[in-house]
């Protein structure tokens, strides 16, 4: 019966039995009704004087053995049920489950970086003026990166300062890497830009990605490096 709290060596689980009685049993802020404590001191005993018996060469025999097994069992199966209570129990400090030689659970879950690469964009095709994207580590490495939820997709068009934020418009989110954004009709020729940046569960966002222009509509096709984006947030 394998328990977090619960020692390998049955010595040593003899040894957590007799300490987890006397600690516990000594404290009413553990929370622990005082039955269950009494039921459990009388199982201490019985294990207490089982490994005596099955531990001296003199008394160590199979029967004997045996009832230190079914005494262990016996303790592990009550000490489980007591130490629900107690882990559940708001008065229970984390130094006092020390001592009783329970696990401390841990509380707070790693914290999510917040990505610091920004997306590669690829072009994979442009039918009409709908254009598909797909968004990579980097030229190599096609997933999204570890830690990152998904990606924000952001558009403008030919005549606009690149560095505005307010030049630039939401297209969507996407938790995938291939995602199609399509564009208003427009004369032959226009040109429009496209960046986006990651973001993880929290929505906390990354570097955006350096804009990419594009010619539509498809036949046309040049791309080019732009200047770097300012710093925007995840669209909610």
């Amino acid at each position: 019966m394998g328990t977090s709290y619960m020692p390998a060596k049955k010595s040593e689980q003899v040894a957590w039995s007799d300490r987890f009685n006397t600690v516990v049993g000594g404290e009413p802020l553990y929370g622990v009704p005082a039955a269950l404590m009494t039921q459990f001191a009388l199982l201490n005993t019985t294990l207490q004087g089982a490994w005596d018996t099955a531990s001296n060469p003199a008394t160590r025999t199979k029967g004997n053995t045996a009832e230190l097994d079914n005494a262990l069992k016996a303790m592990k199966k009550a000490a489980k049920n007591i130490v629900s209570i107690i882990q559940g129990t708001p008065s229970v400090t984390d130094k006092m489950k020390i001592d009783a030689g329970l696990t401390v659970r841990k509380t707070h879950n790693t914290p999510v970086p917040v990505p610091s690469q920004q997306p590669f964009i690829r072009v994979k095709n442009i039918t009409g003026r709908t254009v598909t994207l797909e968004l990579c580590q980097d030229l190599h490495k096609r997933a999204k990166p570890t830690g990152v939820s998904g990606a924000t997709v952001l558009t403008a068009t030919g005549g606009v300062d690149l560095k505005a934020a307010d030049s630039w418009k939401f297209a969507t989110n996407t938790s995938i890497t291939t995602v199609e954004i399509p564009f208003p009709p427009s004369a032959t020729g226009d040109t429009v830009y496209v960046s986006a940046f990651w973001f993880n569960s929290k929505k906390e966002s990354g570097p955006a990605a350096e804009p990419l222009a594009i010619q539509l509509p498809a036949g046309g096709m040049v791309m080019e490096q732009a200047n770097p984006l300012p710093k925007m947030k995840a669209a909610a």
